[in-house]
């Protein structure tokens, strides 16, 4: 992989984004860029961030617990530190390497999940009830296509997860997130983002504070961006293939 490779990459992608903004007639700053970091090593990470990445997410919470100093003590002074999310299925027992470091959390969909990340978060500040300090910020995954060996509950049971994580202590409720069914072309991934939109709009006008979408991938971000996605999941378009 040359120098440049990651930065030309990189910029490829935030055209594409600034294009499909464009089309649905989108504030460009309503859409952020996840880098997805999955088997990536520090040094394309930080190389990532010198170009100009400024929100990463990790799918193995070793993964994330290994890479996250070095990451920090590797990125010069004069560059803007970037924000971790994780954004694969997580299970309990490695709830405690995420806690502290990810900022948003994108897959909650149990609330045992979500009842294990509040009691992480009260563990930092333990003297604290409710937790004081950042909250962990959460997205329900929804199974958009009703897939059974899929994660993610289902759309009609969504909202009410919703509203089970909005009161537990040490969380804040950000938003919705889907990964679709495989499709043909992408732009048949849209009837699924457009569940999710709507869902979130429904959840809104039950009070619940759903305004990130995260939703969308190298493949379809075109589509999920005309859809209302605020976050888009990218990794092989910025990395490269995977070796």
């Amino acid at each position: 992989m040359n120098h440049d490779s990651i930065a030309l990459r990189l910029a490829a992608v935030q055209a594409r984004i600034q294009a499909a903004c464009d089309e649905a007639g989108r504030d460009r700053a309503t859409v952020r860029l996840l880098a997805a970091t999955k088997t990536r090593s520090t040094d394309q990470i930080i190389e990532g961030v010198q170009a100009g990445l400024r929100l990463l997410g990790e799918n193995r919470a070793q993964e994330l617990r290994d890479k996250f100093q070095p990451v920090k003590d590797g990125i010069p002074k004069n560059t803007p530190m970037p924000e971790w999310h994780f954004i694969g299925a997580l299970q309990r027992n490695k709830v405690k390497y995420i806690v502290g470091r990810a900022v948003l959390v994108h897959a909650v969909d149990s609330r045992k999940l979500g009842e294990e990340l509040s009691r992480r978060a009260g563990a930092l500040v333990p003297d604290a009830a409710p937790p004081a300090g950042p909250p962990v910020g959460v997205l329900v995954e929804v199974n958009t296509g009703g897939e059974q060996a899929k994660a993610g509950v289902a759309p009609d049971d969504s909202l009410d997860l919703a509203e089970q994580l909005a009161t537990l202590p040490g969380l804040a409720l950000r938003g919705l997130m889907t990964i679709p069914p495989p499709t043909p072309s992408p732009a048949e991934a849209a009837r699924y983002f457009d569940l999710l939109a709507e869902l979130a709009e429904r959840g809104r006008d039950r009070g619940l504070p759903l305004h990130e979408l995260s939703m969308g991938m190298s493949r379809d971000l075109e589509v999920a961006i005309a859809c209302g996605a605020t976050i888009v999941r990218v990794g092989t378009a910025i990395f490269g293939a995977r070796g």
